[in-house]
């Protein structure tokens, strides 16, 4: 099964804009978040976490209760992934305060829910050689057709991503985009590949015959391109995410200020593949510069 119904979610207790990750993220606010921001977080997190489930997803939300400074816990998809069967990756963070997420007993929570998780790649270690690799943000994985697409950042080295390729059999595909002249940090903020169709800012994607690449590798694997702009990007259109609910019809998932700037033409074409799920999380993406995607970590 190439698209889940079973998910996970980490609660923002601990919310914040992380001084850490501020400087090649273009799309995190700079300005210093007052104390109401935790729990306006927990409240969009709450409200997403809700409109997944009543629409068919199975949510295993669990609170990030470890003693640990982590303002970005919310974003699990970036230390860990989930493959089938209930296999794990672990990855190595950018920034010194997410590798504390790692120590959150989140695999143990998940085993009392009846998921016995087995790690089968573990690459934290190259955080001492200064590699880093973040999970399904660095890369947005084509699990239909085995094919990896990762755009390189100082979040995304490209050794470590062809290492993943080869131990886990994807193919892979290497670009670099930009956004206001930085490397954009993380792959999932500029593209998704759903179920027939692939939401991409080919705009961000400045070399030509990468750009081209990516375009006949998105062909061949019988998915519509649907183009998105910068603005659109930085709406967080590109960072979606397709889940199934129990039935097996398609949910795409994403913020409602991702689906306030769907064009007429676009929402029309997306709604040919997939029903659309969103919800205001204003507040996560401003200070967390993340959206939708990077709350949930897909179970296999």
């Amino acid at each position: 099964m190439h698209f889940t119904s079973n998910i996970l979610m980490i609660s923002p207790e601990k919310f914040r804009a992380n001084e850490f990750t501020m400087d090649d993220n273009v799309f995190q606010s700079k300005k210093v978040a007052d104390s109401k921001v935790s729990i306006q977080a927990l409240e969009e997190f709450e409200k997403l976490k809700n409109t997944i489930s009543d629409n068919g997803v199975s949510v295993y939300s669990i609170k990030d209760e470890s003693l640990h400074d982590t303002p970005d816990a919310v974003f699990p998809n970036n230390w860990i992934s989930f493959h089938h069967k209930n296999n794990a990756v672990i990855y190595p963070m950018f920034a010194e305060n997410r590798r504390l997420e790692r120590e959150s007993g989140i695999l143990r929570k998940l085993q009392k829910k009846g998921f016995n998780i087995e790690i089968t790649h573990d690459y934290s270690s190259f955080e001492n050689q200064n590699k880093f690799l973040e999970g399904t943000g660095s890369m947005v994985l084509d699990r239909r057709k085995n094919i990896a697409y990762c755009s390189l950042s100082m979040r995304s080295d490209e050794e470590l991503f062809i290492k993943f390729c080869n131990d886990l059999n994807y193919s892979p595909v290497v670009f670099n985009s930009t956004y206001e002249s930085k490397p954009i940090y993380h792959t999932n903020v500029l593209m998704s590949v759903c179920n027939n169709f692939s939401l991409i800012c080919l705009e961000s994607i400045k070399d030509n015959d990468q750009k081209q690449k990516i375009i006949k590798s998105l062909e061949d694997s019988d998915l519509e391109i649907i183009d998105i702009s910068n603005n659109q990007m930085t709406s967080y259109l590109g960072n979606c995410i397709q889940l199934v609910d129990k039935e097996l019809n398609p949910k795409l998932i994403m913020s409602s200020s991702a689906y306030e700037s769907i064009k007429t033409d676009q929402l029309s074409r997306i709604l040919n593949h997939t029903e659309i799920i969103h919800s205001d999380i204003k507040t996560i993406e401003k200070f967390g510069g993340g959206s939708a995607r990077c709350m949930i970590a897909e179970i296999f």
